[in-house]
């Protein structure tokens, strides 16, 4: 990958009237896996997530064929993505399985053929694996470890990769509970206690002086796991999570005040008319299906929003020592809680924010829009962190 910001498309464009279908259309534009004029196309045929999933496997056999194994992995994966957990074909099997496979076998064949560097291993932990994706540059100044969060899997990300080894940084990318084949292949739901899969990695792989970037939800499990391991000397939350539960209730206003009140009490009459309007909506029957499949002894409504308070940074964040870059999009719905994360780091080596605006492109949900400026932002930080630079 070239060292410049030109890898990666600038823009976040309005391809689809509904916010999050529009998110994940950006999604593919910031990685440069489809044209802005295409993504104007598919948003224009696309009226439901039955149509988003049917338009996108039929895309992804289409390119398949075409030998373009990029394209029909990232259509295959949008495909799975909205796929409703449980929901099975006519032989039984998981559809949600079957997508996941098809596409993380395309994304692997072109990484591992575009990337030669790139390796995997899976490494022994509790009763199954973790895998790592990782890259050694040569000369190496340094390590680098990355993890996604909520329902993400490896090949989301690894086109970042290259970035960091040809600036000659070691690059340990894995999978953790509730996590791409962790989830999908041994049924690890995810826990909170993320030092435990982080600090496996780091033995694995005899570790130290780290840099821990996390991602989305990461950013509450990079700092948990940075909280009780100090082999993690640079801590990078891209984006904050200081409050996953509290920024959901925040979106919902005054409602919020009241649906709190009802997460404390499960046997409530309330939970009764409002399960049954989640039921109606494919999206929130979506997210709570997801939210069964990837936490643990999550059954509920109830409990998924119950279980959601732990993903928060509140008490850690005195926890955390270690040089810490704080990284939000004005328009993230987490960056409500942008101004008290950095308040709450007050035993860390040092604490840099960096907001990014719309001008930028770089707005939202980890920087969709402007994934160069990221990069180089994190980049830099690192090289100063490290070496004063």
């Amino acid at each position: 990958m070239k060292k410049d910001n030109n890898v990666f498309p600038v823009g976040y464009f309005k391809f689809h009237e509904d916010e999050g279908l529009n998110f994940q259309l950006n999604r593919f534009f910031t990685y440069g896996v489809f044209a802005k004029g295409e993504l104007y196309d598919i948003g224009s045929k696309i009226d439901s997530f039955e149509k988003w999933i049917a338009l996108f496997k039929e895309l992804g056999e289409k390119e398949e064929k075409a030998g373009n194994m990029l394209k029909a992995a990232a259509c295959y994966r949008a495909a799975q993505f909205y796929t409703l957990s449980g929901e099975k074909d006519k032989d039984g099997r998981s559809l949600k399985h079957i997508l996941y496979d098809k596409c993380v076998g395309l994304y692997n064949s072109y990484f591992f053929n575009s990337y030669p560097n790139l390796k995997i291993i899976r490494i022994p932990y509790k009763n199954y694996e973790l895998p790592v994706y990782y890259s050694v540059s040569e000369g190496s100044k340094g390590t680098i470890v990355i993890h996604g969060g909520y329902d993400s899997i490896c090949q989301d990300f690894l086109p970042l990769v290259p970035y960091f080894t040809e600036r000659h940084y070691d690059v340990y990318f894995f999978e953790g509970p509730g996590q791409g084949e962790v989830l999908m292949h041994h049924d690890a739901r995810m826990i909170p206690e993320w030092e435990d899969c982080t600090g496996a990695v780091l033995d694995r792989f005899n570790l130290n002086d780290v840099t821990l970037i996390g991602i989305s939800l990461g950013g509450y499990l990079a700092t948990r796991a940075a909280a009780y391991d100090k082999r993690i000397k640079r801590l990078v939350m891209y984006d904050l999570i200081y409050d996953f539960y509290g920024a959901i209730l925040n979106k919902m206003g005054w409602f919020g005040n009241f649906f709190d009140h009802l997460t404390n009490h499960p046997k409530s009459i309330f939970w009764n008319s409002l399960n049954k309007k989640f039921d109606k909506k494919y999206f929130t029957r979506w997210l709570l299906l997801q939210g069964y499949a990837i936490y643990e002894n999550v059954h509920t409504p109830c409990e998924y929003f119950d279980h959601i308070k732990k993903y928060n940074t509140v008490d850690i964040s005195k926890l955390i020592t270690q040089d810490t870059l704080v990284l939000a999009g004005e328009s993230d719905i987490y960056t409500v809680f942008y101004e008290k994360q950095l308040d709450a780091l007050v035993n860390a080596k040092s604490v840099t924010g960096r907001l990014f605006t719309r001008e930028e492109n770089a707005d939202h949900h980890c920087q969709v829009g402007n994934m160069g400026l990221l990069l180089e932002t994190v980049y830099e930080w690192i090289e100063e962190k490290t070496y004063g630079a």
